[in-house]
């Protein structure tokens, strides 16, 4: 995973780090991977809060890396394919499909 150098001045300290708690996001496909756009409020808590919003063009694989890295980093795992009932079951051994 590709990290960015942290800053030799007390980087996470200055007035220029760009952090905002993420309010909303949503994704559109695009011919080769994924627009994602990211909405976030910045501000005090004091006085109502800026919404900044913020588009990033992802390949798939770009984004399956990072909905793995979400799912691992939340203890949680993707749903399990509904079971397939008897009938059904039967029928595809019968017609063999």
């Amino acid at each position: 995973m590709a990290t960015m150098p942290e800053r030799e001045t007390g980087a996470g300290t200055g007035a220029d780090d760009d952090f905002g708690v993420l309010v909303g996001w949503s994704h559109a496909p695009i011919s080769r991977g994924i627009q994602l756009r990211v909405q976030s409020a910045t501000g005090d808590g004091l006085r109502r809060p800026d919404i900044a919003a913020r588009s990033y063009l992802m390949t798939r694989n770009q984004a399956l890396i990072l909905a793995k890295y979400l799912l691992d980093a939340t203890g949680q795992t993707l749903p399990l394919p509904p079971r397939e009932g008897r009938i059904r079951r039967f029928w595809r051994r019968v017609t063999g499909g």
